[in-house]
C-alpha cells in the first residue's frame, strides 16, 4: 500500500505541471491568444464597406492641355508677282529683317501655306483659315494717315 501510495503521489507531482500566470485581459479576451496572422483577412477586407474591398486608390485627375494656338499669319510684304514660262511666282519678304524670296503655290511660310497667287495679291491657307496680303497696302494707311493727320 506504501508503494502504491507513493506511486500515486508520484504520478499526482508528475501531472501537476504549475500553471503560467495569465494576463487578466487574455482571459477576458478570447482573441487575444490568437495569432495575428490569423486576422489578416480582417485587415484586407475593411470591415465597415458594404462590397467588404479596400477603396480604389485615388488616381490623380489631370485636365486635357488645351491645344497650342494656331501660328499667327506670317507679316509678309509682297514686293511683285511676276508670270512667265517657269510659272507663277511672288516675290515676298517674309520678315522685315529677311531677304526677297520668291514663292509659289504651295509653299509654306512659318506654318502657312500659298493657297493662291494673283497678279496684285497673294492668299495664305491654313486649316480653315486664311489671310490676303496685297501689294501697296502699306502705302494706302500711309496715304489714309496722311490724310487724316491733314484734316487735323
Amino acid at each position: 500500500m506504501r508503494r502504491s501510495l507513493l506511486v500515486a503521489l508520484a504520478l499526482l507531482a508528475a501531472s501537476h505541471v504549475p500553471a503560467q500566470e495569465t494576463p487578466a485581459h487574455v482571459d477576458a479576451n478570447p482573441l487575444a491568444r490568437q495569432p495575428l496572422e490569423r486576422f489578416a483577412a480582417t485587415r484586407d477586407l475593411p470591415l465597415f464597406s458594404p462590397s467588404r474591398r479596400p477603396p480604389p486608390t485615388p488616381t490623380a485627375h489631370r485636365e486635357a492641355e488645351p491645344p497650342p494656338p494656331p501660328p499667327e499669319p506670317p507679316a509678309v510684304v509682297l514686293l511683285g508677282v511676276l508670270t512667265d514660262a517657269q510659272g507663277t511666282r511672288a516675290f515676298i519678304r517674309p520678315n522685315p529683317m529677311d531677304k526677297v524670296r520668291a514663292a509659289r503655290v504651295g509653299d509654306d511660310i512659318n506654318g502657312w501655306k500659298i493657297t493662291r497667287i494673283e497678279p496684285t495679291r497673294i492668299i495664305f491657307g491654313q486649316d480653315e483659315r486664311s489671310k490676303t496680303f496685297a501689294m501697296f497696302e502699306t502705302r494706302r494707311v500711309t496715304t489714309k494717315t496722311a490724310r487724316k493727320n491733314a484734316q487735323r
